[in-house]
């Protein structure tokens, strides 16, 4: 086994399976969230920072299940593949195959770009950190900024969120994709019983 080749077929499918999520999470930064930062009244400003939590939450979920459910079924596939013999490097190596780790590790690389920023701004505070804390990680940024200077360490904790999210959603995925299994495996039954 390779080891270099199988690190380099992973690493291409941990970035497809990231690609959408982080452009959603950008998106929802520099619009819903950002709007949170600029707008003179605290409960419009209060109204749009938890709507675009909501909504990185739910498309995190919604990602992430998707993810899920294409890891479990190549999973299954590549199984049957391996039980005839197949010698795909990807079914060999197990690329892409479902494993919770996986949308953890996918969650913690969404947030990556926030943790950066955030060291940055709290050991030398300057403008480009900051705008890139607000345009491109407003979901982490604006729940402590109301707070203050002195609370902004605080928003590591933000981190759960896109984390969280996108681990329960990759779990299911896998659940909906066993669900739908069983579905088709209980209709080919049915067909065959009606012959």
């Amino acid at each position: 086994m390779n080891l270099k080749r199988k690190v380099l077929l992973e690493i291409k499918d941990f970035l497809v399976g990231l690609a959408f999520p982080f452009m959603l999470m950008l998106v929802l930064s520099t619009t819903i969230l950002a709007y949170a930062c600029y707008t003179k009244e605290l409960t419009i400003s209060l109204i749009a920072l938890i709507g675009g939590e909501i909504m990185l939450v739910s498309s995190m979920v919604i990602f992430g299940r998707a993810n899920g459910s294409t890891a479990y079924n190549k999973t299954m596939l590549n199984a049957q593949k391996r039980e005839l013999g197949s010698t795909d490097e990807r079914v060999v190596y197990r690329t892409g195959e479902y494993a919770i780790w996986k949308g953890v590790l996918i969650g913690f690389i969404l947030c990556i770009p926030f943790i950066i920023f955030q060291i940055i701004e709290l050991c030398v505070h300057n403008s480009v950190t900051s705008f890139c804390l607000q345009y491109m990680c407003g979901w982490a940024y604006f729940p402590f900024w109301y707070l203050g200077k002195d609370y902004q360490a605080l928003s590591f904790i933000m981190i759960i969120l896109p984390i969280g999210a996108h681990t329960l959603g990759y779990h299911l995925g896998k659940l909906k994709r066993i669900k739908a299994g069983e579905y088709e495996e209980a209709n080919q039954k049915g067909k065959r019983r009606r012959k």
